[in-house]
């Protein structure tokens, strides 16, 4: 025994053996406590909250199962710290990490907290209403929420520690001048962001047209939308931007009016004129995504060289409606080359006389 006791009594560092025994004794006694609470959250608490008529205490439990473990240790670590004798550089380190431990913890379980309101709470709400974009703004919202409660936990650790936060950013001088203009383009793309979730000026697989880009509103991120052409091409459109510029939203209106001269050659006697008019109207018909009982074909004007006729018609598929039109024209070239019916072009007839006035 007295071997035993003069080996638990042997000093390194300031602390003899016993004291590191109890020290590190209380954190596996900790991580041990940690483990049967893991335990207990998922079978027996399970058991009871699965029984209430509410299920936020089904969602809390989820929340807190793993920061609880991580306080567990916590708190065997600053009980074990309680059993050895350090000097102040080395008890300020301990609270210090002990200190940082807890913030981890805190931390976590805002995260976590978030992620189960959002998901449980938020989203059903989302889902319910009209609007596809707030299904997509709102990850950007959750993400947000989750990066301002992680840039504070930082800002309160790095204070607590002792740093003086603002000669940190004034000490980054230069570099930190750039970061922040650097830093200006994000912040404004991520208020753009906000404001389109706000303004809806448009919805997911809404038509829209920005600064002479078009296409299908397929993504509103934190930083930009991205539009999906008809050549199946991808924009990507900084959030600033779409804020900022003349947007026309073609998926608002229920139709796309789209006029057409069609000129035909002058020596087009009338009847083929008719002719040509129902193979025209016809060809419209056809065509998907056409309103096909609202078409109209009008011979409205001698002109200089050609007989002119005004197609006048409607395209209800509007995310297509540049497809469609080169559709309707080729099918009425087609059609009309078919019926033996000219285009006009640009002619000049010359009359040549001779003296005799015979021509």
């Amino acid at each position: 025994m007295e071997n035993v006791r003069s080996i638990l009594d042997a000093v390194f560092f300031g602390n003899t053996i016993l004291q590191y025994t109890f020290f590190l004794g209380t954190i596996a006694a900790g991580i041990i406590v940690g483990k049967i609470l893991y335990y207990f959250f998922k079978t027996k608490l399970h058991k009871v909250t699965e029984k209430s008529s509410t299920r936020f205490d089904d969602y809390f439990l989820d929340i807190v199962e793993e920061p609880v473990v991580l306080l567990t240790v916590t708190l065997g670590v600053w009980i074990g710290i309680r059993f050895l004798t350090l000097n102040e550089a080395a008890g300020l380190f301990f609270n210090n990490v002990v200190f940082v431990l807890v913030a981890i913890t805190l931390t976590w379980f805002l995260l976590r907290f978030i992620d189960m309101l959002v998901h449980e709470y938020v989203e059903p709400l989302v889902q319910k209403s009209e609007s596809k974009l707030d299904d997509q703004v709102l990850p950007m919202v959750r993400k947000s929420a989750k990066a301002i409660v992680a840039i504070l936990a930082i800002i309160i650790v790095l204070s607590n520690l002792g740093y003086d936060i603002l000669s940190l950013l004034a000490g980054l001088g230069i570099g930190g001048l750039a970061i922040a203009l650097a830093a200006q383009d994000a912040v404004k793309n991520i208020i753009g962001g906000f404001s389109i979730f706000w303004d809806k000026p448009f919805q997911i697989d809404d038509f829209i047209e920005i600064g002479g880009q078009s296409g299908t509103v397929k993504e509103v991120g934190i930083r930009s939308t991205r539009l999906k052409t008809i050549g199946g091409t991808t924009i990507v459109i900084p959030n600033s931007r779409v804020a900022d510029t003349v947007l026309e939203n073609f998926s608002t209106r229920q139709s796309r009016r789209v006029v057409v001269n069609i000129g035909l050659t002058y020596d087009t006697p009338a009847a083929r004129m008719e002719e040509g008019i129902d193979i025209i109207q016809k060809t419209i018909r056809e065509v998907e995504g056409t309103n096909r009982e609202d078409v109209m074909v009008r011979f409205v004007n001698f002109g200089a060289y050609s007989l002119d006729l005004e197609v006048v018609y409607w395209i209800t598929d509007l995310a297509n409606w540049k497809p469609i039109i080169h559709q309707v024209n080729m099918g009425i070239k087609r059609n009309l080359d078919a019926a033996g019916i000219e285009m006009a072009f640009p002619t000049e007839t010359h009359y040549v006389f001779s003296q005799n006035g015979k021509s």
